[in-house]
């Protein structure tokens, strides 16, 4: 996605595209890492030295209000952000952190159920937050703990701290 579009982006959601908010949604846009806003601040600030980490929060909470970006609130206080603004579910890893988008056919079973829960929810639905807890590929192979509950237990609130 050009700049000269994102910018458009921008101005058709009533938000000034200034150059530095131009680069931080190009950087979102351009992962799927689901980045918290440190690392998107140490990903723009070598174009933008003296952009501080306050103005890249505030920004994304901008473009979270205007539909353009997911925040996704975590354990711990801490908010990952997602350029991909349509609903969709997500697996997050309780050991490393990782946070990745379900699989397309996954995000269609699930809106196939947000259908037919919709009428048995007092109230209306604006939006829906999937959000599975595991263990990511890599980490489950390197997992060496014993399978008891307790260890299990101890483990993940260990590693839920971190994310």
């Amino acid at each position: 996605m050009s700049r000269t579009v994102i910018s458009n982006m921008l101005r058709d959601a009533r938000i000034r595209p200034t150059p530095q908010r131009v680069a931080i949604y190009e950087m979102l846009k351009g992962t799927t890492s689901h980045p918290k806003a440190e690392t998107i601040h140490e990903a723009v600030k070598g174009d933008f030295p003296s952009l501080s980490l306050n103005t890249v929060y505030d920004t994304l909470q901008i473009f979270a209000e205007a539909g353009l970006i997911r925040k996704l609130a975590m354990k711990e206080n801490v908010s990952r952000y997602d350029g991909n603004a349509a609903p969709h579910g997500h697996f997050v890893c309780v050991r490393c952190g990782r946070v990745e988008d379900l699989r397309p056919s996954v995000d269609r079973e699930l809106e196939r159920i947000n259908l037919l829960l919709k009428d048995r929810i007092d109230g209306r639905i604006i939006d829906s937050d999937y959000r599975f807890y595991g263990y990511c590929r890599e980490c489950e192979n390197e997992t060496t703990w014993s399978d008891s509950k307790e260890d299990r237990r101890r483990h993940c609130s260990d590693h839920l701290n971190d994310t």
